[in-house]
């Protein structure tokens, strides 16, 4: 998983050649797989983005394919390192 932040866009490095992708016009909806296309290797990758319920953190996980992603429940955050698995099992929800 390898994200880096710069200003306002998301970005992130192609599996297959490590090339950096950037989402400028953030393009990439959250919970659901996406393909990328690299513009240096033109191969398509899959690019998930997951916001994280407690520090509201953009993570982004990339993939060879959409199957090997991890559910976004189970992607721990960049920036506060739990899982939104763990938010929403926490006893601190409201009800």
């Amino acid at each position: 998983m390898s994200q880096f932040q710069s200003d306002s866009c998301l970005t992130f490095e192609c599996p297959r050649c490590g090339e950096a992708a950037h989402d400028d016009f953030e393009t990439l909806a959250f919970d659901a797989p996406q393909d990328w296309r690299c513009a240096a290797c033109h191969r398509v990758f899959s690019v998930l983005l997951v916001e994280c319920l407690g520090c509201v953190a953009e993570t982004v996980s990339v993939a060879m394919i959409a199957a090997e992603q991890p559910l976004p429940a189970q992607l721990p955050c960049s920036t506060c390192g739990t899982r939104r698995a763990d938010h929403e099992n926490s006893d601190d929800t409201l009800l």
